[in-house]
Parts: C-alpha cells; sequence; structure tokens
C-alpha cells in the first residue's frame, strides 16, 4: 500500500520559521533605532560646533579690525575700538545659559548666540585679544580657546 504525502507544513516548521522571521525584524528594528540614535547626536553636536564656530568667527572679525580692546566685567564682556566706533561684546545670563550679545557704538544690540553659551571669558595684552569659548546644549559640551592680533593696534 502506497501511503500519499500530505502537502504543507509541520507545526514545528511553522514555529521556526515565525521564530526566525522574528529575530530578521527585530534586529533590523534594532539597526535603524540605533542609527536614527545615532544621526540625531551628531547632528546635535555639529550644530553646536557650527554655532561656536559662527561666534568664534564674529568675535574675530571685529577684534582683528580694532585698534584698541578694553576689558569689562572681570573678563566677561570686551569693548574693541576701531578709531572712530566700538563694538563690544558681553553676555546676558538667561535662566541656567547665557547669551552673547554684540553691541555697536549707538547702534544697539544684536543677539550673536541665545541660550546655550556656558562661559566667555576674554584677556587683553598689548595688541592680542584671548578668547576662551565654552557652549553647552543638552549634554553636550564644546570649548574653543583662541588668541587674536589687532591688526590696527595703536592707530
Amino acid at each position: 500500500m502506497k501511503r500519499k504525502r500530505q502537502k504543507g507544513f509541520t507545526l514545528i516548521e511553522l514555529i521556526i520559521a515565525i521564530f526566525t522571521g522574528t529575530i530578521v525584524i527585530v534586529a533590523a528594528g534594532m539597526i535603524l533605532f540605533f542609527g536614527q540614535k545615532t544621526w540625531n547626536s551628531t547632528w546635535d553636536r555639529t550644530n553646536l560646533q557650527r554655532d561656536a564656530s559662527y561666534a568664534m568667527l564674529r568675535m574675530t572679525r571685529d577684534i582683528k579690525a580694532g585698534a584698541s580692546a578694553q576689558v569689562e566685567d572681570s573678563g566677561k564682556g570686551l569693548k574693541i575700538f576701531n578709531g572712530a566706533d566700538w563694538v563690544r561684546f558681553f553676555t546676558v545670563s538667561g535662566g541656567s545659559m547665557l547669551a552673547l550679545k554684540r553691541e555697536i557704538g549707538a547702534g544697539g544690540s544684536e543677539t550673536v548666540i541665545e541660550d546655550s553659551v556656558q562661559a566667555v571669558q576674554f584677556n587683553v595684552t598689548g595688541n592680542t585679544v584671548t578668547i576662551d569659548f565654552k557652549m553647552k546644549e543638552y549634554n553636550l559640551e564644546t570649548h574653543f580657546a583662541s588668541t587674536v592680533m589687532m591688526r590696527n593696534y595703536g592707530q
């Protein structure tokens, strides 16, 4: 007597296929989740670096164009004279963080960086200005330090 083979899958084969498929789907989901988390962290770090770089550029341009500079508020502010007018950088407290402001003569002030400045320290020695600039956002921090020479010093 010949036995007919049944077509289809056994229960054990179905359970193994479902289990294997679940592992593949969970692994793919974890890869996507951690990839997105890494992307967001890198994006936040890049934005913080970009903002700090922009603030340093603004300060450096004005310092290079200056004829003399003077430290204010125990090094937390800087006043730069360019012969005819002056530019002032200072911080304003906003909660736990600071905002870096730029003031031009009597023309009012503008905000350079808002709510992520942790500390700014200026030091003037002759024709050089040293800037120590720290920013913090979320759990990320960046620290820039630079020495800038005034091109028009003493003019």
